[in-house]
């Protein structure tokens, strides 16, 4: 079979198979009259492999071992590629939980992005003085009457206030936090509440302590449900 059928038929570009076959991974086993590169059964059963192993996350490195490495074991290989799929999963989820708070932010343009981009850093900085500037200018900018519009800070959405202050081990921080989540508004005391349902008895804590700076009935419901915790 030709390049170009097996190409078609595998789905795999005539481009790539010249690329494997210059790594050694798969070379056609014969060639025509006229030079063309004619594919075995094997050879195309080969191809399949590769590409059943590249699906797993494996290297062409990777995937070459395990095809010709007669001692080649596959229990350290996998459990590699465990590490690395939840690795790069908590990478994206992370990335993910970042896209969603900007986009709740409302940014009008990219000034504004980079404001909530660069405050969201900031509370996960591992300077207790760069988070508590930053949970600062996060109440600065939800006080009433502020606006991006006006040339103030963008808010911080209030699901990032509430994760930092749920784990915020520092007096100066956590009560910078607490003002900032006194002063955002809706949402805070349900995402608060949240909390006191921890299996952390430090988290609960801070929940509570919290949720008890909060204006408001439903910040007061919430303390009452805790009560009887």
């Amino acid at each position: 079979m030709l390049i170009g059928e097996v190409a078609r038929r595998s789905g795999v570009s005539a481009r790539m198979l010249r690329h494997y076959e210059s790594l050694g991974l798969v070379r056609p086993s014969g060639r025509t009259g006229s030079g063309y590169r004619e594919y075995s059964e094997e050879d195309i059963r080969r191809i399949f492999h590769i590409e059943s192993l590249r699906a797993l996350g494996l290297s062409l490195r990777e995937v070459q071992r395990a095809l010709d490495d007669a001692d080649f074991t596959p229990a350290a290989l996998v459990d590699d590629l465990i590490r690395r799929t939840r690795e790069r999963i908590a990478a994206e989820t992370e990335l993910l939980t970042r896209l969603r708070r900007i986009h709740a932010a409302d940014p009008a343009g990219w000034e504004d992005v980079l404001q909530v981009v660069t405050l969201l850093q900031a509370l996960g900085s591992k300077s207790a003085d760069a988070r508590q500037r930053a949970a600062l200018a996060s109440a600065s900018s939800a006080s009433p009457g502020s606006s991006a519009s006006s040339g103030d800070e963008v808010p911080v959405p209030v699901e990032a206030l509430v994760e930092a202050a749920l784990g915020e081990s520092d007096p100066n921080v956590a009560g910078a936090l607490r003002w900032a989540l006194a002063r955002s508004g809706d949402g805070a005391p349900a995402l608060l509440a949240e909390g006191i349902g921890s299996p952390v008895a430090a988290v609960r804590e801070r929940a509570v302590r919290s949720l008890a700076v909060l204006p408001g009935g439903e910040a007061a419901g919430h303390l009452r449900e805790a009560l009887a915790h």
